[in-house]
């Protein structure tokens, strides 16, 4: 508070503050100018901060910045001008700064309980753990009777992995909380203390802490829960299988349920297992859970039975996902030639007297035949036998011309087939049947996407999007990731790296709004008593970035920017890091005009930063360059500046850097990782790079061109330093023993003699060696037996090849695409231009 104002200024700061608290910034902004009116004020560093604050509020940020630091300079010693600071660098999201400031500000009055909690909120969120338990316990200290201060130690103790002084901490609290009425909280209270018990490995005490605590529980079936895995943990199978088999009643869809109910049956072998899934189908016939897992456990005879039987009710009901329910049985090719018989066997006895088969006393209806053909499609579809899977799902068009899951089927097989553009009129075919169908539209959009028709997915997309508004931008602001991944890859297809990177940068942006999302949350929770839900909120946001989506979107930013490391100047049309590679016209205009609407918005921002230096004081910065309470609202993210960087390798890190924390599982990390490292000469990274390739998937093609690379690296840049040096001549020894890499080379071939891409990687690691030898290799992959190649390794080679790998010639490129072609004739990739143009 400000001590140093006489009382008529003093009543007036009060009101500041007041305001400031009710949102009333412009009556505050007024109470501040009374009393900088004042000559003998006109420099109080604390109403000069407050002033600061209330104009960020008010979206003035030049003006509040800079009354904020005046004020500081008049008073350092004031913790209300570091305090009011540290608002202005968190509502600005530098929160590194902002905990200086708070820290700054506690120097000067160390117990103030508002700028702590501000700086537990902050410690949490940028998960600095130490200093976050050593806050929380000085909130303690000062407030002993408050609830919050308990449980916020507890949490800080319970993240730092210190089990015994949580528990400690929450009992204690406990005790005081003894005599009052049991509700949701305190039942809360009780089992965020078990879990943390559990996790501490005091797992019977935990079970005694819920027995004994029972009647104060209201959360059931989380106590029933977490009952039944602690007794299995201590062995006590049978008091586990009775509480599973409750649960199991109340929500026989549980598959978690039920895989412990079968743990806690202890069967020794198959059929004991078979047994108890059995005996929980006859009790839960309905249950689809129960029925995979008997189908899991089921075999031979048994299981042609249980799935003749399965398969016929569904068929006759038409449940759509049965293929995608019974899909996980074809690991076992026995499953499988069963499936396939029976599924065969109900088609024949179906065209001859409409019945399952001949047994059967009831005619079944004509849709079950319709399913029967779309199933039979489906699975020729699996077995990549396309034609058949072709003609089964035009027989179920012609049967119902009307229905649309045979268009959607057949879209999908085109998908499989290679021929997006095929699959695209499949899929509007069946949008066309039911136009209020939101799923049918996002899935031919995303169809469009990947066959390169931009414009008409976004035209579908407007259908469903806010009207009068962009669709692009409104499905942005939704944050809509598959539409975001989709056109990212998209535009990287068509080589427009402004429009990738944006895209990439787009989801990056999200995936960054969803981590600052929590922080409303840190206070929310302790009020509430959501603790455990909290605990999962942080466990989540640590680990947001391994999501399937952030890992599309970084794997095609790491592809655009290495593209712009190589080609810095763009290879194509003369304009620059390849800005309208592959654009039309339509295309390189929108392009244009949006890149002009972002230079004039930065235009304003400067005209309206350099008013209001020389009004000083008038609201002349846009409205929309803020958010609520003066968080900034980040500027457009604007493609065609991205890829005008400098500094592509450092760039691509903020991509790189979460994905190998975070997507260690996925062989396509570590290869691109190796390709930026080896970019950067960082020998150790290029190493650890491969090891992981290896270790994830030893068939990855790219494996044999890095690791010859880094032979070659290796070799050509010695080590100066011994002790690295040795580590690097041990690694290299357990990755190629005896250095002898054409050695390796001849042994993975041979283990991968059968693969396409695996060949053509080993023929690109021996042509690196000897450019002389390239011709060798590329002759021997137009030689490979193409019938044992897959579609998707196909296109991989000839992707390498048009990239120029081998230096294959125009006619050794046609060569490739005629046996390609061959075994793949509906993929449009691998017609020759004059076949295209007939």
């Amino acid at each position: 508070m400000a001590k140093d104002l006489p009382p008529k200024e003093n009543a007036l700061f009060k009101r500041i503050l007041k305001c400031y608290e009710n949102k009333q910034y412009k009556n505050g902004l007024k109470h501040a100018r009374q009393i900088l009116s004042n000559s003998k004020f006109q420099e109080h560093g604390e109403t000069l901060a407050m002033m600061g604050l209330t104009l960020n509020c008010l979206g003035r940020k030049v003006e509040a910045y800079d009354n904020v630091k005046r004020g500081l300079r008049n008073n350092l010693r004031s913790h209300v001008c570091w305090h009011v600071f540290g608002l202005l660098q968190r509502s600005d999201k530098k929160y590194e700064e902002a905990i200086k400031c708070y820290r700054n500000a506690l120097r000067w009055d160390k117990d103030n309980l508002q700028i702590l909690r501000d700086l537990s909120l902050l410690q949490i969120q940028t998960r600095d753990l130490d200093g976050y338990k050593i806050t929380r316990r000085q909130l303690l200290m000062l407030r002993a009777n408050q609830r919050a201060g308990w449980i916020g130690y507890a949490i800080s103790l319970h993240v730092m992995g210190d089990y015994e002084d949580a528990l400690n901490v929450l009992q204690t609290f406990r005790k005081t909380q003894e005599g009052k009425p049991a509700d949701y909280e305190f039942s809360e209270l009780l089992m965020y203390e078990a879990s943390i018990m559990a996790e501490g490995g005091k797992t019977e005490c935990a079970l005694d802490h819920i027995y004994k605590h029972r009647a104060a529980i209201v959360d059931v079936e989380a106590w029933l829960s977490m009952a039944g895995d602690l007794h299995i943990k201590l062995g006590q199978m049978r008091e586990a299988g009775l509480i599973f088999e409750r649960l199991i009643q109340r929500n026989p869809e549980n598959k978690e349920y039920i895989g412990q109910f079968i743990k806690a049956q202890q069967p020794e072998t198959e059929e004991e297992a078979l047994g108890v899934c059995m005996k929980l189908h006859e009790k839960y016939p309905r249950s689809e859970a129960v029925t995979v897992c008997t189908l899991n456990m089921c075999s031979g005879e048994s299981f042609r039975a249980f799935v003749d039987k399965y398969m016929q009710r569904q068929l006759r009901k038409g449940v759509p996902p049965l293929f995608n329910m019974l899909k996980h049985q074809f690991n076992d090719a026995n499953k499988m030639s069963i499936i396939s018989e029976l599924v065969h066997g109900y088609c024949k006895s179906l065209e001859v007297c409409q019945k399952f088969n001949s047994d059967s006393e009831e005619e079944e209806l004509p849709t079950s035949y319709l399913h029967v053909l779309i199933f039979l499609a489906q699975l020729f579809d699996y077995k990549r036998d396309i034609q058949e899977a072709l003609d089964y799902i035009n027989k179920a068009i012609t049967h119902t011309p009307t229905y649309i899951d045979p268009y959607l089927v057949k879209g999908k097989i085109y998908k499989h087939a290679g021929n997006m553009v095929e699959a695209v009129h499949w899929l509007e075919e069946a949008r066309n049947l039911d136009l209020a169908d939101r799923y049918l539209n996002c899935k031919s959009a995303k169809y469009l996407l990947r066959a390169g028709m931009k414009e008409r997915a976004e035209e579908l997309c407007a259908l469903f999007t806010r009207e009068n508004t962009n669709p692009v931008d409104n499905l942005n602001e939704m944050q809509c990731m598959w539409f975001l991944t989709e056109s990212a890859s998209a535009a990287y297809n068509k080589q427009d790296w402004p429009a990738t990177l944006q895209k990439c940068h787009e989801i990056e942006k999200h995936f960054v709004d969803i981590v600052e999302d929590q922080f409303d949350f840190h206070p929310y929770s302790m009020r509430k008593m959501t603790l455990r839900a909290y605990i999962g909120l942080l466990k989540l946001e640590d680990q947001l970035r391994g999501h399937d989506f952030y890992s599309k979107g970084a794997k095609v930013a790491i592809n655009t920017y290495l593209h712009l490391h190589d080609q810095p100047n763009g290879q194509t049309n003369g304009h620059g890091n390849g800005e309208s590679d592959g654009l039309t016209e339509k295309e390189l205009k929108k392009q244009l005009s949006k890149q002009k609407r972002a230079e004039q918005w930065k235009k304003k921002q400067d005209e309206a930063k350099e008013k209001q230096g020389t009004t000083g004081g008038k609201d002349t910065q846009k409205k929309n360059t803020t958010g609520t309470d003066g968080e900034v609202v980040a500027p457009p993210i604007v493609g065609t500046e991205l890829v005008k960087t400098e500094t592509p390798l450092e760039d691509v890190m903020r991509f790189l850097d979460p994905i190998r924390t975070l997507s260690p599982q996925c062989p396509d990390t570590h290869t691109l990782a190796f390709e930026v490292f080896y970019r950067k000469g960082k020998i150790l990274l290029m190493i650890q790079s491969i090891k992981r390739a290896i270790r994830t998937n030893p068939s990855t093609p790219e494996i044999p061109l890095h690791l010859t690379k880094l032979c070659d690296y290796v070799s050509k840049h010695p080590e100066s330093d011994e002790l690295v040096k040795g580590i690097i001549t041990d690694e290299m020894e357990g990755l190629v023993p005896g250095g002898k890499i054409s050695t390796w080379l001849d042994s993975y071939a041979a283990e991968h003699v059968d693969g396409l891409s695996q060949t053509f990687s080993v023929g690109c690691a021996r042509a690196f060696l000897d450019s002389d030898s390239t011709r060798t290799h590329l002759e021997t992959v137009l030689k490979f037996d193409f019938s044992k190649a897959s579609l998707p390794s196909c296109l991989y080679v000839l992707e390498k090849l048009q990239a120029g790998s081998l230096k294959p010639s125009p006619e050794d490129m046609a060569l490739y695409k005629k046996h390609v072609h061959q075994r793949y004739p509906l993929c449009p990739s691998f017609k020759l231009e004059k076949d295209i143009k007939r």
